[in-house]
């Protein structure tokens, strides 16, 4: 007990510390990848940001090159595509262009977006500013940056004719908030960016966590070909730390602990988990014992129940059989007493003798469906193809023929062939038309109707009667064998023919329903198949 209880303890704390010591690999490993990739994307913000500042400034030295080619030509004869470079840039506010030797001047603004407006007198002394500060530099200039009123910066950029030809003087006035939030759009959400000019903040985007390690953030400085130099701060956003700062770490420390737990308590157990395989092992060999009991006692159950069925099969069709012939003898005694006693008996007796006839009649009829029974639950089963009209049309003729008045009006459809057993479905269709027949009996126009209905699972078969019908609260006693319905208490029958009709279907694995309304008729709807009614 000792010794298992040390060794346990010994190998649990050694995982425990292995578990520590590679949560901490982990992690400081995550941190140093993650300070690679703050370096990686600082470097791409700002070699993109150089080089759309090259691209704004480019796009501004061609816009005077365009004034100074086609200034001093008619509209209809400037280049179609002027400023077309420059329109991709929303923070350039204002561009002014001015040839004193030509006498030439125009101006791009908010309020005039066009390349080809020239500002009168009152309008370009608003420009005054600008066009005295162009004087101050010999050289292109980019000047400032200045800030506004609102707290924000701008910068004005000059482009000025030095040579003394007929270039002109530029001067641009550019957002520097909108136009670094558009050079700026493509880079990484994840990371804040600052841009910072020599004195001040020029531009933030996003939020930098304060709380991020000191290594993942990165800054770098930048210099224009104008000459200016801003400084740009990388820094991860709290998203992104919180997204790097993942839960799978603690868990895999959490689960380690929780290993080096278990080891210990298996190795504990491991001795009594092998004396309980022991005893587990020979309540094991019990068990096998006890089912291979209970398997030849269900066998042995299995071959009295056939047995005994056998037997009661055997019964049925000795009843059937043996009970045949002392009707018939009983039956053709009682037509010859008639006959050659007729006068002594007198009318009573002649009534008395006559009223054996119906009884030997409805006797005949149980053993008949009895047979019909038997034959129908243990009969060989053989699907085939069968004609549903001719089988159909050959039970109505046989039964309407020997019905009593009135006629039957019969009309049978242009049922569909089933895949079923011949000889069941026989039985099937016989009992529900004959049913038919015998509830319409007292109708003076007797209808019976024999047709089908398709679904997307099958076959729905039916036959309708305008009979004595039943109340629809009892259908489902229909179908019990010996059982009729109130409604149905004054005509001939046994009670069996449903029964007959149920246990061909359910030999089919199909379904047997009716639905019917006192008075006005009965349809008994089955199918041959797994069609769900």
């Amino acid at each position: 007990m000792f010794r298992r209880l040390t060794l346990s303890l010994v190998i649990g704390l050694a995982v425990a510390l292995g578990t520590v010591a590679l949560w901490s690999s982990v992690r400081e490993s995550s941190e140093t990848q993650v300070g690679r990739i703050a370096e990686a994307e600082s470097y791409s913000a700002r070699s993109q940001l150089i080089r759309n500042m090259e691209t704004l400034i480019a796009a501004l030295h061609n816009v005077r090159v365009f004034w100074a080619a086609f200034g001093h030509l008619p509209r209809d004869q400037w280049a179609s595509d002027a400023g077309i470079e420059l329109d991709h840039f929303t923070g350039v506010r204002m561009l002014v262009w001015h040839d004193p030797a030509r006498n030439l001047r125009y101006a791009r603004t908010a309020e005039n977006p066009v390349f080809d407006y020239r500002p009168g007198d009152e309008e370009w002394a608003r420009y005054a500013d600008l066009r005295d500060n162009a004087s101050k530099y010999s050289t292109n200039t980019i000047a400032g940056p200045f800030m506004e009123s609102n707290g924000e910066f701008y910068y004005e950029v000059y482009f000025v004719d030095s040579s003394g030809g007929d270039q002109g003087t530029l001067a641009a006035v550019i957002d520097i908030d909108d136009t670094l939030r558009q050079l700026l759009e493509d880079q990484s959400p994840g990371y804040a960016i600052g841009v910072f000019g020599p004195d001040a903040l020029l531009y933030q985007r996003g939020e930098p966590d304060p709380n991020a390690p000191a290594g993942w953030t990165r800054e770098g400085k930048i210099k224009s070909s104008l000459g200016s130099v801003w400084t740009v701060v990388h820094s991860p956003t709290k998203e992104l730390v919180d997204s790097f700062d993942s839960q799978a770490l603690d868990l895999i420390l959490l689960l380690g602990l929780l290993v080096s737990v278990l080891v210990a308590t298996l190795i504990f157990e491991n001795d009594r988990a092998r004396s309980r395989a022991v005893a587990a092992e020979f309540a094991e060999g019990q068990l096998a014992d006890l089912n291979r009991s209970l398997e030849q006692q269900v066998a042995d159950r299995t071959a009295q129940l056939k047995s005994r069925t056998a037997d009661l099969q055997t019964l049925t069709d000795s009843v059937a059989h043996d009970l045949r012939n002392p009707l018939n003898t009983i039956s053709v005694n009682a037509q010859l007493l008639e006959a050659h006693s007729r006068d002594r008996l007198g009318e009573d007796g002649l009534k008395i003798l006559r009223r054996l006839a119906p009884s030997v009649s409805q006797m005949a009829d149980i053993l008949d469906r009895l047979l019909g029974l038997s034959e129908v639950s243990h009969s060989t089963f053989k699907r085939e193809t069968v004609d549903m009209c001719e089988l159909v049309e050959e039970i109505v003729e046989d039964l309407v023929i020997s019905a009593a008045p009135p006629p039957v009006d019969v009309q049978i459809a242009d049922l569909p062939a089933a895949d079923a057993d011949r000889n069941l479905v026989h039985m099937l269709v016989m009992n529900l038309v004959s049913n038919a027949v015998k509830y319409t009996k007292d109708k003076e126009v007797r209808r019976i109707q024999i047709g089908f209905e398709e679904t997307d699972s099958g076959t729905i078969y039916f036959v309708r009667d305008n009979g004595i019908g039943f109340d629809q609260e009892y259908a489902d006693r229909l179908f019990v064998a010996f059982n009729r319905l109130g409604d149905a208490s004054s005509a001939e029958g046994v009670g069996l023919g449903l029964t007959i009709a149920t246990r061909a279907v359910e030999r089919h694995g199909g379904a047997i329903w009716a639905k019917g309304q006192s008075g006005a008729g009965a349809t008994f709807f089955f199918t041959l198949g797994d069609v769900q009614s």
